[in-house]
């Protein structure tokens, strides 16, 4: 009997940690916000401002969209599908001054409070890529919304096989304030994907 209560015992104290740690990994902080983008076009770029923690506009991948964009400051990342851009590098004609560090797999968002000496910001590149159906280039930050698992020989596994993307902290479009990023949804509860959810908080 002794033995028994003593198993239930350590039974329940193991069910309230591994509780404890999956609340930890997922409670947002009471000034962390949560917002949602239908990403669910393959063409269109959704253009966000985290300081207004709104959606500010959409456009197209095409040269004459991108090139509206690129001349705004009024965003500081923008999703299309599972594709991020940051208001940086290679998508702005106009010098702001965004860009993504990206934290290894076993940061939590809850754990960053601040931005890490130093921390390296990647900006936006022009990235050429072929596919079936040929070379494409597009400007795009190295951050995505999720990751594709991937087979030994570093191809995709397929249908694909979505993974949590690791926590990030965006820098904004005028260079001055940092906010950390989590995606938290890519599929919505039909298993439709382009449906995106992340929590945001600025830091210092």
């Amino acid at each position: 009997m002794k033995t028994k209560l003593i198993l239930s015992a350590l039974f329940s104290t193991m069910i309230f940690i591994l509780g404890s740690c999956s609340k930890e990994n997922s409670k947002p902080l009471p000034e962390t916000k949560e917002s949602y983008i239908n990403a669910t076009s393959k063409t269109t770029w959704h253009y966000f401002s985290l300081a207004e923690n709104k959606e500010v506009g959409t456009g197209e991948e095409n040269a004459t969209d991108n090139k509206a964009w690129a001349a705004r400051k009024d965003w500081d990342l923008a999703i299309n599908r599972y594709l991020i851009r940051t208001n940086s590098g290679a998508a702005t004609s106009v010098s702001a001054q965004g860009g993504v560090y990206t934290f290894d797999a076993s940061t939590i968002f809850t754990s960053v409070t601040a931005v890490p000496s130093g921390a390296t910001f990647i900006v936006d590149k022009s990235i050429t890529s072929e596919g079936m159906g040929g070379k494409t280039t597009m400007v795009k930050s190295n951050a995505t919304v999720i990751l594709f698992k991937k087979n030994n020989d570093g191809s995709m596994i397929m249908p694909p096989v979505y993974l949590q993307a690791p926590v990030y902290i965006f820098r904004t479009a005028d260079g001055k304030d940092y906010y950390k990023l989590q995606f938290t949804q890519y599929q919505n509860a039909n298993k439709v994907t382009g449906h995106v959810k992340f929590y945001s908080a600025k830091i210092k």
